[in-house]
């Protein structure tokens, strides 16, 4: 090979690079997406489906004592294809009504199944078909670090759907609410989290559920960085009494009891006759 062929190669290879350099960066620029924006877009298409609204409509009175409904908002994160959502109990606690709207916006009725409320955790029930039920998978909340990425999922405001994203500012924060309950053992992270992402998901960056948003410290009732989730593990361990394990045991030594105390009534009754 002559020096001038040699010259021409190396020529067109540094050309070739050139290109790639600039159809890299054109690329960058026309879509302006890091690494970072791609998982969380991709994060966001793959969970959305499996985050609900819930619409509360609870009764109060008017200095008449009139009934007065009230709606609420909160969020909620599908559990089972068999319709089973978990959220926060202040969401539903004292509804009268509870309408579910999904990803595609279609709206079901729903019902309490159990309830936690000295851990502000509820479980409903909703009466969708199965195939609009996209449920969501639980994430390791033990194994989480100060300073891990976090994304949360809900309708603050009652604005469906919105993503926001943040850090875990702290593990294991206990807080006094406004009526002197204590909450323990709860994640805070400054993910911007407002009025109605109640009972959503706090997500790691795999899109695994690491917590259910539960309550923020603000002295205008909308967030300024300091937000609170319960940890996933705590949400695990409680599920199945909320799921009806418990009631039902309930129920059975319920109906056990009155069963053996009317035999007793009547097994007085006939001694005294005698």
């Amino acid at each position: 090979m002559t020096a001038s062929r040699k010259a021409g190669f190396g020529t067109h290879i540094l050309l070739f690079v050139l290109l790639s350099v600039l159809l890299v960066s054109f690329q960058k620029q026309a879509y302006g997406y890091l690494q970072k924006e791609l998982n969380n877009i991709r994060i966001y298409k793959k969970v959305r489906k499996g985050v609900v609204n819930i619409t509360s409509i609870s009764i109060t009175y008017d200095f008449f004592y009139r009934p007065v409904p009230v709606s609420g908002v909160g969020s909620g994160v599908v559990l089972s294809k068999k319709g089973y959502i978990v959220t926060n109990f202040h969401v539903v606690g004292n509804a009268r009504k509870l309408e579910v709207t999904l990803a595609d916006g279609s709206k079901w009725p729903a019902k309490i199944v159990g309830i936690a409320r000295k851990n502000d955790l509820a479980v409903i029930q909703v009466s969708a078909p199965a195939e609009k039920l996209t449920p969501l998978k639980f994430g390791d909340s033990k194994k989480l670090k100060v300073g891990q990425e976090v994304l949360a999922v809900g309708n603050p405001f009652g604005l469906e759907q919105t993503l926001t994203t943040g850090t875990i500012s702290f593990i294991g924060r206990n807080i006094r609410d406004s009526k002197g309950r204590i909450f323990r053992d709860l994640i805070q992270t400054d993910a911007a989290i407002n009025p109605g992402n109640s009972g959503g998901p706090l997500l790691n960056t795999d899109g695994e559920v690491i917590g259910i948003n539960s309550a923020i410290i603000s002295p205008t009732g909308s967030n300024i960085g300091i937000g609170f989730a319960i940890p996933a593990h705590k949400v695990k361990a409680l599920l199945p009494g909320l799921l009806g394990g418990w009631s039902k045991w309930l129920s059975y030594l319920f109906a056990f009891l009155l069963l053996w105390f009317l035999f007793r009534m009547i097994f007085r009754g006939q001694k005294r006759s005698y």
